[in-house]
């Protein structure tokens, strides 16, 4: 078959099955087999495929059929310029969290000398375009997950930037010493009782990463509480979280003497919190 009827055949099965996005996925999958880009397609619509390639093609296909993230079946995620790799063990890196990164970085110069800290950092893609970004950073990331923290050291390496990242498995603040310039998290944050509407893709995600506890403020409360032991003078703190949570955060640590700020997402959600002390 060549590429357009491939296409065709593979949408009109993934929006029978009800996955995401039907037309993106099929491109995705079918460039990731070939190992071209989403553009070389829609130029070589003519193009035959090999019937191993296509066979290999169906395979993953099948896959995405029964809702499985698409960044599972090919194994990484485009994240801030770079191929971050994901496995079920990390939450598949998103756009909201690429603005987060920009909206942190915004506040320090790019060849100042900082020390950053990505507290629950999962596949490691905040840590790792931060470093990207501040070629002077040295950054700490940590998470619960020792599994997690295996991903993002392969990606660490993968990235060349295994020098600048150090690693540490804490539950938060545990096995956390020293100050830093920046404070960076994407917590879980989706209440306990929200999870079964998740949908069957994010569904194959981890729990720990997805799950806020109760109220979705869980893992965040405790974050935030000790949060400015560990912040040098003037440092700043940055979170992502759930629709409606960011407001409520922001008045509670205003409360407790922090200056902070709400941003929108993409989405018009208002979705980040950036706090100094």
């Amino acid at each position: 078959m060549n590429i357009s009827s491939l296409l065709q055949l593979a949408r009109q099965r993934l929006e029978k099955s009800g996955s995401d996005e039907p037309q993106a996925n099929s491109e995705w999958l079918l460039a990731h087999v070939l190992g071209v880009t989403r553009t070389w397609l829609f130029v070589h619509q003519d193009f035959e495929v090999s019937s191993p390639d296509e066979k290999l093609f169906l395979r993953l296909l099948a896959r995405k059929e029964q809702r499985e993230p698409l960044s599972h079946i090919i194994g990484y995620q485009p994240f801030c310029e770079m191929d971050i790799l994901v496995t079920p063990d990390v939450l598949t890196p998103r756009p909201e969290t690429e603005e987060l990164v920009e909206l942190a970085a915004a506040h320090f110069e790019r060849k100042g000398e900082y020390t950053f800290l990505d507290m629950c950092t999962g596949s490691g893609c905040i840590a790792l375009a931060l470093a990207k970004k501040f070629p002077r950073a040295q950054i700490l990331a940590v998470d619960i997950s020792e599994d997690a923290l295996c991903v993002a050291q392969e990606n660490a390496k993968k990235h060349k930037l295994s020098e600048r990242i150090h690693f540490l498995q804490s539950d938060l603040w545990e096995n956390v010493t020293g100050t830093f310039d920046l404070i960076i998290a994407n917590p879980p944050y989706i209440p306990t009782e929200n999870l079964a509407a998740l949908t069957a893709e994010v569904k194959h995600e981890p729990r720990l990463a997805l799950d806020g506890g109760a109220d979705g403020y869980e893992i965040t409360r405790p974050l935030c509480t000790a949060a400015a032991d560990y912040l040098n003078a003037g440092g700043l703190l940055a979170l992502e979280l759930d629709d409606g949570q960011a407001r409520p955060l922001a008045r509670g640590l205003e409360e407790i003497g922090w200056r902070a700020e709400v941003k929108k997402d993409i989405f018009n959600v208002e979705r980040f919190v950036l706090a100094q002390k």
